[in-house]
C-alpha cells in the first residue's frame, strides 16, 4: 500500500504557526460520529481523543456518538448555520453538494502548510476538489477484492480464480457441493446491493468503459453495460448470491466461509475486521486477492472507494484547531496506534507507511493486501465504486434498481435506461464527483 514519510520539520513549523499567539487559548473541536459499539467507542476515545490530547495540550477534541441518524442531523444543522467543527461526510459526492452549498471551508492553505499535499496519495486528495478547490479529504479508502477460506481451498484443491470463466466454473462446483458461491445478503443494510453491482460492473465491463460513462462520453445503455447486467442477473438466477439474500446479512454470510457454508466473498477491505472476528477465533486462515475479470479487462483489478471524508465547517469558530485534529489523523503516530486494533476501517490514504511504528500486531494478510492494492493503484489497475464516483440520485437508483433487475421487475435494458436518465440530469447539474 503505501509508505509513510513525514516531513517532520515542515509539520512542526506548521503546527507552531497554528498554535502561535492568537491561537494559544484553549479550544474545543466538535465532531459528530456515527453509531459504534462500546468497544469501538473506547478505542476511539483512547487512541484518537486521548492520543490527540497528549500531543496538543491546547486543544480538546469532543466526539459525540449520535447514532445512525448522524448524517441527517448534521445536514440539518449545516442548513441552519450550525453543526460540528469537523464534518464527516459519506464521501466525495456528499462533500461536493455540501461544498457547493457554501457549508465547507476551503482546505488548500492547510494542505500546503501542514504538508497534506505531500503526505497523502495524490489520487485521493484530488477526489475532494470542487472546481479545483480542496474541500474534503478521505478519512479512509477502501478496495473491493475477493476473500476466501485458504484452508478449504487447499483441502479441495481449488485455486483462486483470476478470470470470470474460472470463477463461474468454481461457483458451479460450489453449488453442486451445497455451498453458496458468493458471500452476500442485504438484511439490515440495503446498500449492500450496490457493493455487488460495483463488483460485477467493474469485473465485466471494465474500468475504462465505466470511466467513459462517468465522464459522460458513453451512455449507460451501451451494449457493454447491457451485457454486464445480463450476466449479473444470470448469476443471481443461478443462486450464486444465495437463496436467502434478502433475509441474510453480509456479515453472517461472511462468517459462513469459516465452516464452508459460503465460498467466496467479493467484499471491501472493511471485511478485514470480520476476518479478525470470525476466522481468527476459529483458527481458520483467510486469503485475499483481486476480483476475477472478464476477457479484455485488466488483472489485477481493485475497485477503489472512500468510506468517509473529512471537512471543516465553514461556520467553525475554531478552524485552525479542527485542522490540527485532521492533521493528527494523517500522522504516523495515530496510524500506528489505531490500525493494529481496527484493521480495515482506518486505512488512511498516507503516501508512505515505511517509517510507521505499529503499536500492536498487524496480520500478514492485511499487510499483503494493502501492498497489493497500493501497487495496483500506482499502476492504474483500479476500478470505481458507486458510493464514491456516482452522484447521489444515481447511487440511490442503483441500490433499489438491483432488486428490480434481480426480481424480474426490470430488464437489463430498462434498468440501465433509468440509470442513464437520472445520471444525465446529475451530470448536467454538476453533481458527478471528480474522477482521479
Amino acid at each position: 500500500m503505501t509508505k509513510l514519510t513525514r516531513s517532520l520539520s515542515g509539520v512542526a513549523l506548521a503546527a507552531i504557526a497554528l498554535m502561535a499567539p492568537g491561537h494559544a487559548m484553549a479550544q474545543t473541536v466538535s465532531w459528530w460520529y456515527e453509531a459504534l459499539t462500546p468497544e469501538q467507542q473506547k478505542l476511539l476515545d483512547d487512541k484518537l481523543v486521548g492520543g490527540f490530547a497528549a500531543s496538543h495540550p491546547g486543544v480538546t477534541l469532543e466526539l459525540e456518538y449520535r447514532g445512525n441518524a448522524v448524517e441527517n442531523q448534521q445536514r440539518l444543522a449545516l442548513m441552519s448555520g450550525g453543526g460540528p467543527d469537523i464534518i464527516n461526510s459519506n464521501g466525495p459526492a456528499t462533500a461536493l453538494s455540501t461544498a457547493k452549498a457554501g457549508q465547507l471551508l476551503a482546505l488548500d492553505d492547510y494542505a500546503a502548510k501542514l504538508g497534506w499535499d505531500k503526505r497523502l496519495i495524490p489520487m485521493f486528495l484530488s477526489l475532494g476538489k470542487v472546481d479545483g478547490v480542496l474541500y474534503s479529504i478521505p478519512k479512509n479508502y477502501e478496495a473491493m477484492g475477493l476473500f476466501y477460506n485458504a484452508d478449504i481451498f487447499a483441502a479441495k484443491g481449488w485455486t483462486a480464480p483470476k478470470t470470470v470463466a474460472e470463477m463461474e466454473t468454481l461457483a458451479d462446483t460450489m453449488l453442486a457441493e451445497g455451498m453458496t458461491p458468493f458471500v452476500a445478503g442485504n438484511a439490515g443494510f440495503r446498500p449492500a446491493n450496490e457493493q455487488f453491482f460495483t463488483v460485477a460492473l467493474n469485473q465485466l465491463a471494465g474500468p475504462a468503459a465505466i470511466r467513459e460513462a462517468l465522464a459522460g462520453t458513453r451512455p449507460w445503455t451501451d451494449p457493454v453495460f447491457v451485457e454486464a447486467m445480463t450476466k449479473f442477473k444470470a448469476w443471481y438466477d443461478k443462486g450464486y448470491y444465495g437463496k436467502d439474500y434478502f433475509s441474510t446479512s453480509t456479515i453472517d454470510a461472511f462468517a459462513g466461509m469459516v465452516t464452508g457454508k459460503t465460498g467466496m466473498a467479493p467484499q471491501g477491505t472493511w471485511a478485514f475486521s470480520w476476518v479478525k472476528d470470525y476466522f481468527e477465533p476459529a483458527g481458520a486462515n483467510a486469503a485475499f486477492t483481486s476480483i476475477p475479470v472478464a476477457e479484455g479487462v485488466p488483472y489485477p483489478l481493485f475497485p477503489i472507494g472512500v468510506g468517509s471524508a473529512l471537512s471543516i465547517n465553514a461556520k467553525s469558530a475554531n478552524p485552525d484547531a479542527a485542522a490540527q485534529v485532521i492533521d493528527y489523523i494523517f500522522s504516523g503516530d495515530f496510524y500506528g496506534a489505531i490500525v493494529p486494533q481496527w484493521q480495515g476501517e482506518w486505512n488512511v490514504p498516507l503516501a508512505d507507511l515505511s517509517g510507521i511504528a505499529m503499536q500492536g500486531e498487524v496480520t500478514p494478510l492485511y499487510k499483503e493486501a494493502t501492498t497489493m492494492i497500493a501497487d495496483a493503484i500506482a499502476d492504474g489497475s483500479y476500478g470505481y465504486t458507486t458510493w464514491t464516483f456516482w452522484p447521489p440520485k444515481s447511487e440511490q437508483y442503483i441500490i433499489s434498481g438491483v432488486e428490480e433487475l434481480w426480481l424480474n421487475k426490470a430488464s437489463p435494458e430498462q434498468f440501465l435506461a433509468g440509470l442513464q436518465e437520472i445520471f444525465a440530469g446529475e451530470l448536467a447539474e454538476g453533481s458527478v464527483p471528480p474522477l482521479p
